[in-house]
């Protein structure tokens, strides 16, 4: 039989361990910050504080039933980016690979949509082996080149993007027009990856719209992709300034 004295102290028993897990969450008052918690499982979510003059700790506080439990792990940031932040666990598949901008509205000229296929300077895709002179050499005469933060060079049919052409290419990257191909025609692209398994693991093959946002004058130059280049590092775009300097 229950009596009213076991109801009373399990009522007790739940309230302190209650108590216990609202103190554990009270840490020094802060200013919030936005920031994010690496590393979080899916429903979980995260408290960080700075811990004493040690390097901040961050708390896994994880939806379990009575009463709280919770795990504690290292955060990744510095004492000075030390704030209480609560951050929902990221959704697969969210964070870009490309850590470039896309073009400025007012930038692109035209979008058209093409057939984007993947190539390599191997012997698979230009018939060249390493030991060939003209191994890795494009069209227009300067090598080929991927690099997802400032440009890399593609291949299309020059009646429809004219060598020296730049484009933006959602999920690759800016890109400048360097090659021909003879199966390059129309509205087709051949987008340059280092290796065969780049071709496939990152792109396959893709209908998408690029953004022309410079018209090529039929001719591109080792010179100028290292500008172009140096441009989107330092600004993760290309600046209308440089692209009014290339007419």
């Amino acid at each position: 039989m229950v009596t009213f004295a076991f109801l009373l102290a399990l009522s007790l028993i739940y309230t302190k361990a209650g108590r216990e897990a609202d103190r554990e969450l009270r840490f020094p008052p802060v200013q919030p910050k936005a920031a994010s918690a690496p590393n979080l499982e899916a429903g979980s979510s995260a408290l960080a504080y700075e811990g004493g003059g040690h390097r901040p700790r961050i708390r896994l506080i994880r939806a379990t039933v009575f009463p709280h439990q919770s795990t504690e792990s290292d955060a990744v940031f510095e004492p000075s980016e030390a704030v209480i932040t609560r951050a929902q666990a990221p959704k697969p598949g969210n964070k870009s690979s490309i850590p470039v901008a896309a073009p400025a509205p007012e930038q692109i000229i035209r979008t058209l949509k093409v057939t984007a296929t993947g190539y390599t300077a191997g012997f698979e895709s230009t018939g060249k082996r390493p030991n060939h002179p003209e191994y890795g050499i494009t069209y227009s005469g300067v090598k080929v080149r991927r690099d997802k933060n400032a440009i890399s060079t593609i291949a299309a049919d020059p009646k429809v993007l004219p060598l020296g052409s730049i484009l933006y290419v959602p999920g690759y990257g800016y890109a400048v027009v360097a090659d021909t191909g003879s199966a390059i025609k129309g509205h087709k692209v051949d987008l340059y990856f280092a290796t065969t398994r780049q071709v496939y693991k990152e792109w396959g093959k893709r209908t998408v719209e690029v953004q022309l946002i410079k018209h090529g004058s039929g001719k591109c130059t080792e010179a100028m992709l290292k500008n172009i280049g140096r441009a989107i590092r330092a600004y993760d775009t290309v600046p209308q300034e440089m692209l009014e300097e290339l007419i």
